[in-house]
């Protein structure tokens, strides 16, 4: 009788750790592949050539630019696991403009989803975008991107 139980236990065990084992294949790591910024011009209403990775872009005495910052997550089309959220944290300078932390929706057909963060105009000080995956990521998730700004005479 003992013995039954015991096999009945082991069995329960490996079963449940096969069930853990083929939801964590399911739901593969994301990971943030690309950080698109651009700007918009408030005087003519449109939006301007991407800021990239690169650039030696910077602004001054831009005051009518805002910019759209999207956050481009990578992972398995779709997927989805409650509980993975992404953190965007904008620095003007060292004050905090704008912070987005929220759950990661379901990854598209293509592999990518993308979290929309939209700066306000005027800027003066460099804009420092921070995003950081929480839950369910490669370490080394985070990715900060850096805008100058500057205002004066």
């Amino acid at each position: 009788m003992r013995t039954m139980f015991r096999l009945t236990a082991i069995a329960a065990l490996m079963l449940s750790f096969g069930v853990i084992a083929a939801h964590a294949q399911k739901t593969a790591a994301y990971k943030i592949t690309d950080v698109i910024i651009l700007p918009f011009d408030e005087q003519t209403g449109q939006f301007q050539s991407e800021i990239t990775k690169n650039s030696d872009r910077s602004f001054f005495n831009d005051l009518a630019i805002s910019m759209l910052v999207k956050v481009e997550v990578s992972g398995t089309a779709g997927s989805f696991e409650v509980g993975r959220k992404l953190e965007i944290i904008v620095m003007e300078g060292k004050k905090v403009k704008k912070k987005r932390f929220d759950q990661i929706g379901l990854i598209g057909d293509a592999g990518k989803y993308y979290v929309p963060i939209w700066l306000d105009g005027a800027m003066c000080s460099e804009i420092t975008i921070s995003a950081k995956i929480f839950v369910g990521a490669k370490a080394g998730a985070a990715v900060i991107r850096k805008v100058p700004f500057q205002c004066g005479e």
